[in-house]
């Protein structure tokens, strides 16, 4: 289609053209031209046509004249423009072969391109990508290091060099990187996230606080990732002071239960030091407010033992406390169990139990089932629920622990993760359940019971027939 519009253009015009020639030709007058002492004469419109070629001739001599003076910087572009080309395929090719895993074709058309490209920094990226393909850590740093010296290759630079540091070991470098990123006014989040996480992993905790604190300035944490990460660092940091630096602890504590009250480690360890303190109805406060955002057995274990050789009737007090705090919980419910069992309200147990089990019969709770049934009376049907209890899945509920223990009871690296699993995901950590440690209870080898007599009796309960099956207790009343 386009060579026919072309053809008919050329047409156009050389028609256009010959009709010119000839309505010039046929002009009257002539033109008198002096040449000597004698005249030449010329029709007006051959003289006319012979004017527009002269100048049309003019014209081209003068392209002619000018396209020399600019031929060697045309030439020079074209150079320039091959080189550039070849540069950036070899960049290209070079960064494909590094991504690629490709170590020595990555390595090959660095040097290429080191030849032929201009731009410093390109060069540079692409040394520092061959060199971590083949796993040229200090050769990557150092170039990485050079980039950062460069206009518009800082912050690149500096990721690049903190990465290289950190993968051959060096995270002193690798921090000091981090945070002179971090002091460059730029949206990037990287600087903190790096900073952040090599403070959490070392256990720097007071750092990271300050990390997370210009992390929030510059709205790159926010909300309750903010707060539950606030609130495990308040509390591993002031686990981890000695026992002169009490009050400053009791600080950090408070600072975690108001920045996530949800977080039972932070209510745990602030109740402990008022309970030390002698302090037992303030540390009661703090167990109650850390039921209510979010109950968990170790609060109600330390409940149990705030007041030494408390009576039965204040320790029944405290964790009914506990309980009307948040009594719809799962939690509230068990303890409730546990209460009726503590004062012997053996049927109040079972009906309590029978509808938790019918949710999830975890091992915990075919225990308390065991041992309630037991009380109860009915040793066969207790048997059973201990049987049980051998295969029902377990769960995480800090039930393994000593009563008159510790809980809590972090390592540098648990509270490491722990930033990361309460703080982004609401999660608790628990060392010896994830790592199949041994559990006091739930994970004690069961024995079967003896075969009974047939001859022997049924145990009754102290007031009552035996206990009926647990689907007809759970649709009693």
């Amino acid at each position: 289609m386009n060579r026919i519009v072309l053809f008919i253009l050329i047409l156009l015009l050389f028609t256009a053209s010959a009709a010119f020639v000839w309505w010039a030709l046929t002009l009257p007058g002539a033109v008198t031209v002096p040449f000597g002492e004698r005249e030449i004469s010329i029709q007006s419109g051959l003289a006319a046509f012979l004017m527009l070629l002269f100048g049309g001739v003019i014209a081209f001599i003068w392209w002619l004249v000018s396209g020399l003076f600019i031929l060697p910087g045309k030439i020079g572009k074209s150079r320039q423009a091959s080189r550039t080309r070849k540069a950036n395929s070899a960049l290209t090719e070079g960064l494909l072969a590094a991504e690629a895993g490709d170590p020595n074709a990555a390595l090959k058309l660095a040097k290429k391109a080191a030849r032929h490209a201009e731009d410093e920094r390109l060069k540079l990226l692409l040394k520092a990508r061959a060199a971590e393909a083949n796993d040229d850590w200090a050769g990557a740093e150092r170039a990485w290091g050079q980039l950062s010296r460069l206009p518009g290759g800082q912050l690149a630079g500096l990721r690049g060099s903190a990465a290289a540091a950190a993968e051959r070991g060096d995270q002193l470098t690798a921090e000091a990187r981090a945070r002179e990123a971090l002091g460059i006014k730029s949206s990037a989040d990287w600087p903190f996230n790096n900073l952040f996480d090599l403070q959490v992993s070392k256990g720097e905790w007071t750092k990271a606080l300050e990390t997370l604190s210009i992390g929030e300035k510059r709205g790159l944490v926010a909300g309750d990732s903010l707060r539950r990460r606030r609130a495990v660092l308040h509390t591993a940091r002031a686990v981890g002071l000695p026992h002169e630096s009490k009050l400053e602890a009791q600080k950090e504590l408070a600072e975690a239960i108001r920045s996530a009250p949800a977080f039972p480690p932070a209510a745990w360890h602030g109740a402990r030091h008022l309970m030390t303190d002698g302090k037992a109805k303030a540390a009661q406060g703090v167990l109650e407010l850390g039921w209510k955002a979010r109950p968990h057995p170790a609060l109600a274990q330390l409940s149990r033992r705030l007041v030494p050789q408390d009576t039965e009737a204040n320790i029944a007090g405290r964790l009914k406390g506990l309980i009307d705090m948040n009594p719809g919980h799962r939690e509230s419910k068990i303890l409730s169990a546990e209460l009726a069992m503590d004062k012997a309200d053996w049927t109040d147990a079972i009906k309590t139990l029978a509808l938790l089990v019918e949710e999830n019969p975890t091992a915990r709770l075919c225990l308390l089932m065991e041992r309630a049934l037991r009380g109860y009376g009915d040793k066969k049907e207790a048997d059973r629920w201990g049987r049980m209890a051998v295969s029902a899945s377990r769960e995480p509920d800090w039930s393994d622990l000593d009563p008159k223990g510790t809980a809590f009871d972090y390592s540098v690296r648990d509270w490491s993760r722990l930033v990361y699993a309460f703080g982004d995901v609401g999660d608790l950590v628990h060392p010896r359940y994830e790592s199949f440690g041994r559990e006091l209870e739930a994970g004690r080898v069961m024995a079967l019971p003896a075969p009974e007599d047939d001859k022997v009796t049924p145990p009754k309960a102290p007031d009552g027939p035996v206990v009926p099956p647990l689907d007809y207790v759970a649709d009693e009343d």
